[in-house]
């Protein structure tokens, strides 16, 4: 496990002016494997839009177990976005978790 990954999750926090707005708070950080799938391209609104799903592996945890499709996952400084539950190793110690860079968090 090579990487080390931040799972954020977003809060509403007041402005100051009385209006809330959603800002992401790191929840907890771990080293993983990140296994790169076959990525896409694109054309939404005339604009080239990559997309990069990865599968990310990761040990299990009371931290990790916590992780739901809302949170966002932060790696080497992009974002990828969860895309679905955890999902438990047969050897029931790992957690693997299907995300997608390159879109809108």
């Amino acid at each position: 496990m090579r990487k080390r990954a931040t799972f954020q999750s977003q809060q509403m926090v007041n402005d100051g002016f009385g209006n809330f707005v959603g800002t992401w708070i790191d929840r907890c950080e771990r080293w993983c494997n990140i296994a790169y799938l076959r990525g896409s391209e694109t054309v939404m609104a005339s604009r080239l839009e990559g997309r990069q799903p990865v599968i990310l592996t990761f040990r299990q945890d009371t931290q990790t177990a916590k992780i739901i499709p809302e949170w966002r996952v932060l790696i080497d400084g992009t974002e990828y976005n969860i895309r679905e539950p955890l999902r438990p190793s047969d050897d029931g110690l790992r957690f693997e978790l299907l995300c997608e860079g390159g879109v809108a968090t």
